[in-house]
């Protein structure tokens, strides 16, 4: 889990990468105290922040916003943030930044964990903001465009099914 440090830290990655219109350091913080688990970190070697990954997991709540293609990533309801204990119906994939070639490809290992592994059984949503960001989710996790005016995509759920073939 992030520290509130390491979130401030990890969303200066962030806009690096993508640029200045995510999330604030406050939100990101809001929805972590929330949730109890949307900003993980990764460290290299020598300690340095290398890579950072943040979801939600999202309640029956974010339903009308995901089908319509409108949810909002850089201004979430936290009331469609789920809770511990809440049900939770998608994943929400709200960033995912690395400063190294290793700490981009342990994010992208714990992104796939987290779809294929944590929350198999409900899709993931998210937004491509970066050419890597379109080949992971269009390519690597077999995303298609959700209907509607806001670059929204799924993945379906990697159910047990999708596990064997």
């Amino acid at each position: 889990m992030a520290t509130p440090d390491e979130i401030a830290a990890g969303r200066d990655i962030a806009a690096r990468t993508v640029g200045p219109d995510i999330a604030t350091v406050a939100t990101l913080q809001a929805v972590q105290n929330r949730t109890g688990r949307s900003a993980f970190v990764y460290r290299d070697d020598d300690g340095g922040l290398a890579a950072v990954l943040c979801v939600i997991p999202l309640t029956p709540a974010a339903a009308p916003a995901l089908a319509a293609g409108m949810f909002d990533g850089i201004r979430p309801p936290l009331s469609m943030a789920a809770q511990p204990g809440d049900p939770v119906i998608a994943v929400y994939g709200w960033g995912m930044a690395g400063v190294t070639w290793r700490g981009r490809a342990m994010v992208m290992k714990a992104a796939l964990a987290i779809h294929r592994e944590i929350y198999d059984l409900v899709p993931l949503y998210g937004r491509a903001a970066t050419p890597g960001g379109q080949r992971t989710l269009l390519g690597r996790l077999g995303a298609q465009a959700v209907p509607g005016p806001g670059g929204l995509v799924v993945c379906p759920p990697w159910t047990p099914r999708r596990k064997a073939a």
